[in-house]
């Protein structure tokens, strides 16, 4: 799932030759449903259907996509073609987690991966902005150990600073 939406998030920066951004992010300009502030040394970049971003280690990478409940198969098989491809190999999970949030129902799955470099942590993290459309936030997370344990603080203002339109 990740490879695809890596490659995904890939082709729509090099089509939207956007330079990286910090602070408030829009989630997405064409149905914005989120808003999604990142710290200032961080850098995000919109994508085909959401948000790129990045620590300045590049330990930790993100991505938020605003995805139909029909595309999440294709979404999936995006993303494990971009793990793949990367050398990620996914060696466990564990179970999905549901929780309701400020209203909005959230489902949280970790996968236990390794890489040329050794572990890699993969969360997934699909959230129901409930909007008209159906639409649901998926927002996957890639880190290594390291970066997981450096930038936990960081993430978890991220998280708690989503802005649901």
């Amino acid at each position: 799932m990740l490879p695809n939406m890596i490659r995904a998030f890939t082709v729509a920066a090099v089509m939207a030759a956007m330079p990286a951004l910090a602070g408030p992010l829009t989630l997405t300009a064409a149905d914005p449903v989120a808003t999604v502030t990142i710290p200032e040394e961080w850098s995000g970049k919109t994508i085909a259907r959401g948000l790129e971003i990045k620590t300045p280690d590049e330990e930790v990478y993100l991505w938020f996509e605003l995805i139909a409940p029909g595309e999440m198969d294709s979404v999936q098989k995006e993303h494990d073609r971009y793990f793949q491809k990367e050398g990620v190999t996914v060696t466990g999970a564990s179970e999905t987690k549901k929780s309701e949030i400020n209203g909005r129902a959230w489902s949280f799955t970790e996968l236990a991966a390794t890489n040329k470099d050794g572990p890699s942590i993969i969360r997934y993290v699909a959230i129901n902005p409930n909007v008209a459309s159906g639409k649901i936030i998926l927002m996957t997370y890639w880190a290594s150990p390291d970066g997981d344990k450096t930038h936990d603080a960081a993430m978890s203002k991220l998280i708690d600073g989503i802005s649901f339109k």
